[in-house]
């Protein structure tokens, strides 16, 4: 059994870059003071808890960003979900931090390193600034990522007897104390004799001391799997147009289908939210007329719809949205039930794309075996699969009104069919129908009410 902890450090600021240009100077301040600031700034000579006014003196172009103004919260919870794809048990911590289970691992990743080596792959993608370790206990690995650089993911101090007791948890007179007495180190913190500890420490110390030696467990906030999908793609650069739009956009519909294959999962509804540089938000609802997965039909889609789309202005960030998911195979009914043809959904959806949903209508049956009644157009939205009894031919050209003829110019080819029904809405029907040749060698379909001969419909 082992621990992972990640931690985020810099979050707030690395995704303040994403927003600027890389020669912008950057800096965070909290009570007067610098408590971040990216390169740039540093180069200039900014360094951390300078004053403001120092600060300004140094570099006048820092652009600078107060951390109460500044909430990672929801970016973060995104960070937190990606992990369950590598692990069961996944915990926060108030800093930006993550306890990773390695329980149930050992089959995926027989030892550690490994698993740590596919959360630093993972997370390097997303280009932030990330600190990672693996201990034996929750707290041990946090304090061991405490001590990395966070420029080099994995570097750093790898056993807890070796560490220094400024990355511990433990309150600053405390350290103080115990390095005027020579100890530095956790193991020469955990040399000394337990009665000693107590009284040095006090309870709740010595109770943290164990929970990093894995004498006591360590009580932890679990998440959840999120229930839909939402995550924001905040962008390298801003952008004025659709073709920049649509690079990012493919990434982020192959992380799309990336979460629904895991899920064992596909939708029919996916929801774009444009965010833009000085204009409200836009949302972009796309629907198909199937249920989808794959990050290819998606990005079809995306591209009809946004090919008519003009931007308010510059595109710094995007966000997909799904709360419409279905099990996969939602679709199949039967264990030997054959797969439908794509052709006519994929039509559907081009046009619904193009033209809008409430232009399109399809033509579905209906539960009544009036002719009249028997099909009605109808959203694609509300359609519903009905299968026709096939036991008598339809005409594919229903005529508006029934016209009344000469049977004796036409030649009966079939049984008759009779219809009685619509007894119940003052439209009722008794009628004979069959299928009949007509003079120009037509095949109609004719019927007989009332002792009157009519023509209803055409076969061809």
């Amino acid at each position: 059994m082992y621990w992972i902890y990640l931690d985020f450090p810099q979050l707030a600021l690395d995704l303040l870059q994403r927003e600027h240009p890389s020669q912008q100077a950057l800096a965070i301040h909290h009570n007067k003071q610098i408590i971040q600031l990216n390169q740039v700034a540093h180069n200039l000579g900014v360094y951390l808890g300078c004053s403001l006014n120092t600060a300004y003196q140094l570099a006048p172009q820092l652009c600078l960003y107060q951390q109460s103004d500044l909430s990672c919260d929801a970016y973060f919870m995104g960070l937190a979900q990606q992990a369950l794809h590598y692990c069961a048990q996944v915990a926060t911590h108030p800093d930006n931090g993550l306890y990773i289970s390695g329980a149930g691992m050992h089959t995926i990743y027989p030892k550690p390193e490994q698993h740590v080596s596919k959360l630093v792959q993972h997370y390097q993608q997303q280009q932030l600034n990330f600190r990672i370790a693996h201990a034996h206990s929750a707290i041990a690995a946090r304090w061991l990522a405490r001590s990395q650089d966070i420029k080099q993911a994995g570097s750093g101090i790898t056993q807890l007897a070796d560490l220094p007791l400024n990355f511990s948890d433990l309150p600053s007179h405390q350290i103080t104390a115990l390095q005027a007495m020579g100890l530095y180190t956790i193991k020469q913190l955990n040399g000394l004799p337990r009665p000693e500890l107590r009284k040095r420490l006090g309870e709740d110390s010595l109770a943290l001391l164990d929970q990093a030696n894995g004498r006591l467990t360590t009580p932890l906030r679990f998440i959840t799997a999120q229930a839909h999908y939402q995550q924001r793609f905040p962008l390298l650069a801003e952008t004025h147009t659709i073709q920049g739009l649509m690079f990012s956009l493919k990434q982020a519909c192959q992380h799309f289908q990336q979460w629904l294959r895991q899920h064992q999962l596909c939708s029919n509804i996916l929801v774009l939210h444009l965010n833009f540089r000085d204009k409200p938000s836009e949302q972009i609802i796309l629907k198909s007329a199937r249920l989808l997965q794959t990050s290819q039909d998606w990005l079809a889609l995306f591209r009809l719809k946004l090919e008519s789309t003009r931007l308010a202005a510059a595109v710094i960030e995007f966000s997909l949205d799904c709360q419409a998911l279905y099990p996969l195979g939602h679709q199949i009914t039967g264990l030997f039930e054959q797969q439908q043809p794509i052709g006519d959904s994929l039509l559907f959806d081009q046009l619904s794309v193009r033209l809008g949903e409430q232009a399109i209508s399809r033509l579905s049956c209906q539960a009544d075996f009036r002719p009249e009644f028997a099909s009605q157009y109808q959203p694609l939205s509300r359609h519903e699969t009905l299968n026709y009894p096939k036991q008598f031919a339809r005409p594919c050209w229903l005529l508006p009104q029934l016209k009344p003829i000469n049977i004796e110019h036409y030649t009966l080819l079939s049984e008759p069919e009779r219809i009685a029904s619509g007894w119940w809405d003052e439209q009722s029907i008794n009628r004979d129908y069959y299928m009949a040749q007509s003079p120009n060698q037509g095949l109609a379909w004719v019927c007989q009410e009332k002792k009157q001969w009519y023509l209803h419909g055409w076969f061809a």
